[in-house]
């Protein structure tokens, strides 16, 4: 009860904990002014409240690796971008004194041993982020051509490469697994380290979005097998391409699926179930301050008549860094990818 009490309060001031923190930091940094104008304070109340919202999820989860697995995040990424590890540290102590003006003393201990751990970390250097593509799965040499094209902006011949990989043999599943699945994580660790820009990971993801809907033809013609499955990210979570291939799996494995896509209410998920028919709830959370939307989903599921024995799976980078996240907001299931996701709902439906 202390941590959840502690995260909402939280959440509850956390407009007044952001803005004291960064004025803080600014008065115990002068030249912060300076080095980044006016937009780089805008820019350091916008870390500063990233920063607050895992802090308090971290708390609701009761799971210090989920927040100090963010900090070593940030860590590389400002490093990559010429912002020492320092900045990061001293705004975390600004955030723990603005804690510590605004919170009852037993909320503020709860606060400051997630705090604490995170700031040991950054004492240490980080471990460096390896490749995605390191390994060789038998397609490797594919992803490494597929990244290669999309980056120079050649989507039709990124297109024309998986087209004909598969022609010539090598199934869908694979194609998503050993090509698509690792080819967006590495363009997500090249943002990270400031190799390529916010628009270049949005047009390759926006791409491979389009490229898996060429390859429809084949995932919709698989026998059905008399399941029904709603797939979906909570409002305000915008990241859909890593939920959309768990569902494509489902559907190649005779599921009817229902894809619902990014940022859905949940009142508009409640609707799809009842309609549907569903057996099964697939939602992932990208981002650890999502956990909290995901939590009151399978809440609103659980008191409603119709719906209160759905099955729900739930996945994603939150879930992957603290594996036993899934129980504590009331989940039947968690998966770390789409092969394990199939096998549990097997067992989920069946039960």
């Amino acid at each position: 009860m202390a941590n959840k009490r502690t995260a909402e309060l939280v959440y509850a001031n956390a407009a007044g904990i952001v803005a004291a923190a960064v004025e803080m930091h600014y008065k115990k940094v002068p030249e912060l002014t300076v080095r980044y104008g006016p937009a780089g304070k805008e820019k350091c109340l916008q870390d500063a409240r990233y920063h607050l919202s895992y802090l308090a999820e971290a708390i609701l989860s009761e799971s210090p690796l989920l927040f100090r697995d963010y900090v070593g995040w940030a860590q590389q990424m400002l490093q990559a971008r010429n912002i020492p590890a320092k900045d990061l540290a001293v705004n975390l102590n600004c955030l723990k004194e603005a804690l510590a003006q605004r919170l009852p003393i037993e909320s503020f201990v709860v606060a400051a041993k997630y705090l604490n751990g995170a700031l040991n970390q950054l004492e240490e250097e980080p471990a460096s982020t390896l490749s995605f593509l390191e390994v060789d799965n038998g397609l490797k040499t594919v992803a490494e051509a597929y990244i290669k094209l999309l980056l120079q902006g050649k989507r039709h011949l990124a297109s024309e490469l998986i087209l004909k990989t598969v022609e010539k043999g090598t199934p869908v599943k694979d194609i998503y697994n050993q090509v698509f699945r690792p080819a967006q994580y590495e363009i997500g660790r090249l943002w990270q380290l400031n190799q390529i820009s916010v628009a270049q990971e949005h047009y390759c993801t926006a791409a491979t979005q389009l490229i898996m809907s060429q390859l429809y033809r084949l995932v919709f013609n698989t026998e059905r097998n008399g399941y029904r499955l709603v797939a979906s990210c909570v409002a305000g979570d915008m990241h859909e391409i890593g939920i959309r291939m768990v569902a494509d799996f489902f559907e190649m494995e005779g599921w009817d699926t229902f894809y619902l896509g990014a940022n859905t209410p949940v009142e508009s998920i409640l609707r799809t179930l009842r309609e549907q028919e569903a057996n099964l709830l697939l939602v992932s959370a990208t981002m650890a301050y999502h956990v909290r939307a995901v939590a009151d989903l399978i809440q609103a599921i659980r008191r409603d008549a119709v719906l209160y024995n759905v099955k729900v799976m739930v996945g994603g980078y939150p879930f992957n860094t603290a594996p036993e996240l899934w129980k504590a907001i009331g989940a039947d299931a968690y998966a770390k990818d789409a092969a394990e996701a199939l096998e549990k709902a097997a067992n989920l439906v069946r039960a």
